[in-house]
């Protein structure tokens, strides 16, 4: 019985020491950020968001990926990796640049800095230069400094092309023709259809003076038939021609 009490409290030490070893491995591990909303990746593991990390971290290699924020498009990530060999305490600060937007209008404007393609716009830029380059075809090329995008200035280039050429189908002619299609369309079955009433009632009556008006009928659905298929030649036209 001795001998069974002697064995689990050797157990018991063996296991607590065990624990109290591999908590007293581990390293408190701070990190800071100048940016307010950060997300913090550790071994592609999600830690949270925020400016400041307090979290414990065992012996090895492990890698560091701060977002400067994970709900802003095109965000600024730093990453670091780092190796901890025995427990301390381990404080590290990780600064993002000062970045500025650059809006033109028009968009999708050439940046360059001197010879140097920066990117198209609208594009987040670091500070640090001094004048950038904007260029597009067709636009007259101009220049913008730091201090002019960080007031929020949308430079505005100076359009240089011919104007672009109104399409056909966005045009008032467009508009005319369609509407007087339907127009004529519809005059000349309404026409035709009252022809056709009375040529019916002439026949049941035989009344003479109906074949006068059957034929006015015919005239004005025949000519603004002609009218209609004229209409429609014309946007065929125009469509082809475009």
């Amino acid at each position: 019985m001795n001998l069974v009490i002697k064995r689990t409290l050797l157990l018991f030490f063996v296991s607590s020491f065990c624990i109290l070893y591999a908590q007293d491995s581990c390293t408190d591990f701070t990190i800071q950020t100048n940016a307010e909303s950060a997300g913090l990746f550790i071994d592609d593991k999600f830690i949270g968001m925020g400016n400041e990390f307090q979290i414990e971290l065992e012996p090895g290699v492990h890698s560091i990926q701060i977002f400067e924020d994970l709900k802003k498009w095109n965000t600024e990530i730093i990453t670091d990796t780092i190796k901890i060999e025995y427990s301390k305490e381990i404080f590290l600060t990780y600064n993002f640049n000062d970045r500025s937007l650059l809006n033109t209008s028009p968009q999708d404007v050439t940046v360059f800095e001197k010879d140097s393609l920066v990117g198209f716009t609208p594009l987040l830029l670091n500070e640090g230069f001094k004048e950038l380059k904007l260029e597009k075809p067709d636009y007259k090329s101009l220049y913008i400094t730091e201090e002019q995008i960080s007031r929020g200035e949308i430079p505005e280039l100076l359009f240089t092309g011919q104007p672009p050429k109104q399409q056909f189908y966005g045009s008032t002619l467009f508009t005319i023709l369609i509407g007087t299609a339907i127009a004529l369309g519809a005059t000349t079955a309404y026409y035709k259809l009252e022809a056709d009433d009375k040529f019916e009632e002439y026949k049941r009556t035989g009344n003479p003076e109906l074949v006068d008006e059957v034929d006015n009928y015919d005239l004005i659905s025949a000519a603004t038939l002609i009218a209609f298929e004229v209409n429609i030649g014309l946007f065929i036209y125009f469509f082809l021609a475009e």
